[in-house]
């Protein structure tokens, strides 16, 4: 049998794919690649009405950083790495680096395909307004920073200090968004020479700073959290087995809990409201939210099809985001401890009902936000209007019967 850690790593990747493949079926049944395909469809009508129609005084530069940065210095590695293997793949840690190579391959690659598409989807836009450099130089920049960040994240994982993590993180972060500023909108050359400088300053900080050789605590906690986002997105599809849950404090959000009574009647609203701030589902609430106030900002700025456009990206990031609160249903379903503590089940429904509607209420709300603010000024307020009443809708008369229907047991459960 060939124990070489490629076949290794070639087992675990086809192992995990082929225990999503079941969830794969279930989210493309329930309907969510058919509305993606109609809000890119929806998308392009949009961007090509925004080309047509483009304002003298549109933010190309600042649009460029704010969509290039977050895909270029985003650098996932999935390594499929477990806590057993700190003691059984230790001592093979002179082969790990061809490990790792498979993955930066496997990452690497699709980080790239990542960048092509995300340019693609900007260049029409930058080169409607007063574009500074060829097209080619742009995509040639943007792959270049990309290698140069996968580079930097891989540093910054053999760190030994999780806050001096955090605080390279941030500058690596900062430093591409000034990069990428200066490749859309300098000469080329001025661009090279402060990624030069820049990249030798990273560099020596990096060399300077503690390390480890192999961060295999960091590179097991990251593949954690990943297959933690993986189970929770499709968990909003199907009942999936799940990890134990990454916790996070979230101080801007948990001080709402303190309007939770303290007592018997409040003891399920308490904990699912905490299970929905504190674990990776608030997290990926919250991206979902932050996307649609993006989302909204650049349909509402551009009067997508005279607001009712706008109007459709706000219901569409709100319907998004209860899917995602749908998971929240599924917490705790197989909990042994609820089955002790003398609490009637009725109290735990009833109380994922209740912290469902607040929070589905709460995301609609924000999302329809820059709709209700910018639709109004470009004499659109039917749309804005309206967006806002069927958002409410949707979450006081429709979700509902949903989350009714996923709280439905078996007689075994």
């Amino acid at each position: 049998m060939d124990r070489s850690v490629d076949v290794l790593w070639r087992k675990r990747a086809g192992d995990f794919w082929r225990g999503c493949m079941p969830y794969i079926r279930d989210m493309t049944q329930s309907g969510l690649p058919g509305v993606t395909i109609m809000l890119l469809l929806a998308g392009l009508a949009g961007y090509g009405l925004l080309l047509r129609n483009m304002p003298a005084s549109f933010p190309f530069t600042r649009t460029g950083v704010i969509v290039l940065t977050p895909i270029l210095c985003w650098s996932p590695l999935r390594t499929w790495l477990r806590e057993a293997d700190v003691v059984f793949l230790v001592p093979r840690e002179a082969e790990m680096p061809a490990y790792l190579w498979r993955s930066f391959r496997y990452n690497g690659l699709a980080c790239c395909a990542g960048v092509l598409f995300v340019c693609a989807a900007y260049l029409p836009l930058y080169l409607a307004g007063p574009s500074f450099t060829p097209v080619s130089l742009v995509v040639g920049g943007a792959l270049l920073m990309k290698l140069l960040n996968t580079g930097g994240a891989w540093r910054e994982r053999q760190l030994v200090g999780r806050s001096w993590r955090r605080s390279f993180r941030l500058m690596r972060w900062a430093a591409t968004a000034v990069a990428t500023a200066a490749l859309l909108q300098t000469e080329i050359w001025k661009t090279v020479i402060y990624l030069a400088v820049v990249s030798a300053l990273f560099g020596l900080l990096y060399w300077r700073a503690s390390r480890y050789a192999f961060p295999w605590m960091t590179l097991i906690h990251e593949e954690q959290l990943t297959r933690r986002r993986y189970m929770a997105f499709f968990s909003s599809f199907a009942d999936v087995p799940t990890e134990s849950a990454a916790v996070r404090s979230r101080p801007y959000l948990s001080w709402m809990t303190r309007f939770v009574r303290y007592g018997k009647r409040s003891a399920f609203i308490y904990l699912y409201a905490h299970t929905l701030i504190r674990t990776e589902l608030g997290g990926i609430v919250i991206r979902f939210t932050a996307l649609g106030i993006i989302s909204g900002i650049l349909a509402a700025y551009a009067g997508l099809l005279q607001g009712w456009g706008s109007a459709a990206v706000c219901l569409l990031f709100v319907w998004l985001s209860g899917i995602q609160l749908g998971s929240l249903a599924q917490s705790h379903r197989h909990s042994v401890w609820r089955l002790v503590y003398p609490l009637p089940d009725v109290t735990r429904h009833d109380a994922v009902l209740r912290v469902d509607r607040v929070a589905s209420l709460i995301c609609a709300i924000v999302i329809w936000l820059p709709h209700g603010i910018l639709l109004p000024s470009r004499g659109a307020l039917v749309p804005a209007l309206a967006a806002l009443v069927l958002a409410i809708l949707y979450v006081l008369v429709l979700r509902p019967a949903r989350v009714k229907r996923l709280l439905s047991f078996d007689e075994d459960d």
